[in-house]
């Protein structure tokens, strides 16, 4: 159990602070809490464009030499090497896996993880990040930021945001990949830049029968990005993004039957499948209009389907789910750089939903009955500023975030209309600070407050219904960023995030949600990245966590200090990176997480632990490179496990795997 505690000085510290991060230069990469996994490289475009924002706390940054050899069948398995995140992996054809962090869980009940792929939003209403667009060959870089200190978002950013980088670069390859599964897989990238013009393409084929039975898989996808500098002071873009995604789906089994034969499929699940769809279309302007002020317009629109046919368990009911997200928008964001210490930085953004969600009772894919069918807009308009001062040892930064909603619902089953629950303007403070205690360390604290904004039917409400307020969510951390040697670069980070009214979503398919009350999160991070010599470099990472009922009201007394369902007592990465001839490379790489339970309520037995280790060569051929990959090298069973009634369900994950790839460059 994580026995964390937050001293009242580092309380006081940060109630004092008023000012969150910028960077400004590479070179004063030292002057951050950034941990690096992979080489770190220049990352193409934006030169113009208004300044990033670099925050103060856990940031970790996986690089493209990390991710450009994985072979994956859903994206979210890119996230592996990164400290303190876990995963729910339902394996359930389209709806596989979703990546949680901070003591929330990743059942897709409460959305707190911002996604953005090359700035543009990229969650699906309900919160869930949708990536699978991106095979690892396209994606130039990953940023998590963990904590509620950053001002550049709102909606969905509780515990913290990604940030994926699709490639820019002058290159062309291919790359063919065979393994265990039936899984066959074809990526290729072309770049070219020349003469302020620069085109970029992308194509990706994987299909696999899948390590269960009934759990095949086929997806498709393909990119183009086009930028053009008409000078040197201006950089327009268009990106377009086609993604398509085919699946059966295996079901759950009992716990018996799981760990009997983890590779059965259940009998009820056999017309369980489904499909999903991306269409991304999105324009990009990065403009300096003098040495001072800089400026980022990104305007977008895409549509992300979901279809899919699925069962829980034998004696409930098929169902047939149609979720269409049609969403464009606009992000802003406006910098000046005052002076080598001073930099303002302004932002504002709109992010517009339509869409629909239908659910069917059927037979064999045949439709007996329609229960759900809303028709609703979901409108997100919001903005920032935050104002940095960098001195020669301490940089210090505040900003203030502001939220609203707009929108209307439709229910088609009870014909009413509803608004949106409309609370005004949600304000979020952010406050971060660093001290350059020696060229080696750095001290570190943040402080932020974000809300959790429910979504579907309950998002709304009319004569009949009253209003609720958002639950806040109160965050802090502290910590220090140690270069112990040249080579060794630690971070060691304590935080703590409380809610009230926290709201979490009923399991009986209604779309409504229940306040479960005050909540308490809080844990510590031990993170390190090893570039030893041209031979030998790693990483590791460990995070302890605790997730609490603080108090959920005289109704549930008795749940008063029980645990949040789904949330790991703790979890760890471990990477060794070995050349013993200049042209091999050996990674050994472990993910392990620790056991979660699948109640708020009943907690006599807990699941979900995990021991997984992976084996990868690499051949540096010259002209490509050739890959052997052992994907869960001992063979380890683990398992996704979730409650209905008073029976555990399971969903094992897959067993050792070994695939083969060789690429061409160009």
């Amino acid at each position: 159990m994580c026995s964390t505690r937050i001293s009242p000085i580092n309380i006081a510290l940060l109630s004092c602070l008023s000012f969150s991060t910028i960077a400004f230069a590479d070179d004063e990469q030292n002057k951050d809490s950034t941990l690096f996994i992979g080489d770190v490289i220049e990352v193409h475009g934006q030169s113009n464009g208004a300044k990033d924002v670099q925050l103060v706390g856990s940031v970790d940054v996986v690089n493209r030499d990390q991710l450009q050899n994985e072979h994956v069948n859903i994206t979210v398995d890119l996230f592996t090497k990164i400290p303190g995140v876990y995963f729910s992996r339902f394996n359930q054809g389209v709806v596989s896996t979703d990546v949680a962090m901070r003591g929330f869980n990743g059942e897709g009940s409460m959305p707190h993880t911002k996604l953005l792929i090359d700035g543009i939003p990229s969650n699906l209403h309900v919160g869930l990040g949708e990536m699978d667009a991106l095979f690892p060959m396209e994606v130039e870089s990953i940023e998590v930021v963990k904590g509620n200190q950053d001002a550049r978002y709102g909606l969905h950013n509780l515990a913290g945001n990604i940030n994926m980088t699709s490639r820019r670069d002058d290159a062309k390859e291919v790359e063919f990949l065979a393994g265990s599964f039936d899984t066959y897989e074809a990526q290729g990238y072309f770049g070219d830049v020349n003469n302020g013009f620069s085109q970029h393409y992308f194509i990706g084929v994987r299909d696999t029968k899948g390590y269960r039975d009934h759990s095949a898989l086929e997806k498709h996808t393909f990119s183009g990005k086009w930028f053009y500098q008409p000078s040197n002071n201006t950089e327009l873009g268009v990106i377009a993004r086609y993604f398509d995604y085919e699946a059966d789906a295996p079901g759950y089994l009992t716990e018996q039957e799981a760990h009997r034969d983890s590779t059965q499929s259940a009998d009820y699940a056999q017309n369980d499948s489904g499909d999903k769809q991306t269409r991304h279309l999105s324009m990009h302007l990065d403009h300096a209009f003098d040495p001072v002020w800089q400026l980022s317009v990104k305007s977008y629109i895409q549509q992300f389907d979901r279809h899919r046919y699925l069962q829980y368990t034998a004696s409930s009911a098929q169902q047939e789910r149609l979720e269409k997200d049609r969403q464009y928008g606009a992000v802003a964001t406006l910098s000046a750089t005052f002076s080598p210490t001073w930099l303002l930085s302004m932002g504002l953004d709109y992010q517009a939903q339509d869409n629909s969600n239908e659910r069917f009772v059927t037979v064999t894919k045949v439709r007996q009955k329609q229960f759900r069918n809303w028709d609703f807009d979901y409108n997100n308009y919001g903005g920032f500023t935050q104002l940095q001062y960098r001195g020669e040892r301490l940089l210090i930064s505040g900003g203030l975030r502001f939220d609203g909603f707009s929108g209307d619902l439709f229910d088609g089953i009870s014909e009413q209309y509803k608004t949106i629950n409309d609370e005004g303007i949600t304000l979020q403070p952010k406050f971060n600070v660093l001290y350059e205690m020696t060229d080696r360390l750095n001290l570190f604290a943040n402080y932020g407050v974000s809300f959790q904004a429910p979504t579907g039917s309950k998002a709304y409400i009319n004569e009949q219904s009253s209003g609720f307020d958002f639950s806040k969510n109160y965050g802090f951390e502290t910590g220090a960023k140690w270069q112990l040697f040249d080579w060794l670069n630690t971070r060691l980070s304590v935080w703590q995030q409380d809610a009230k009214d926290e709201l979490t979503p009923k399991t009986d398919g209604s779309g409504g949600f229940e306040n479960i009350g005050e909540t308490k999160r809080k844990g510590w991070d031990l993170a390190l990245s090893a570039d030893i010599n041209t031979q030998w470099s790693g990483f590791a990472s460990y995070t302890r966590q605790e997730a609490k009922l603080v108090e959920p009201g005289e109704a549930k007394i008795a749940q008063k200090g029980n645990w949040l369902l789904g949330v790991p007592e703790f979890t760890a990465t471990a990477g060794i990176i070995y050349h013993p001839v200049n042209k091999l490379k050996v990674s050994l790489f472990g993910h392990f997480q620790g056991d979660y339970y699948v109640s708020n309520v009943i907690q006599d037995k807990q699941y979900g632990d995990y021991k997984l280790v992976d084996l990868a060569f690499d051949y540096d051929l010259g002209w490509g490179n050739a890959g052997l990959r052992i994907n869960n090298l001992f063979d380890s069973y683990s398992d996704y496990v979730y409650l209905v009634g008073d029976e555990t369900i399971h969903s094992p994950t897959d067993g050792r795997a070994i695939n083969f790839s060789v690429s061409y460059r160009f």
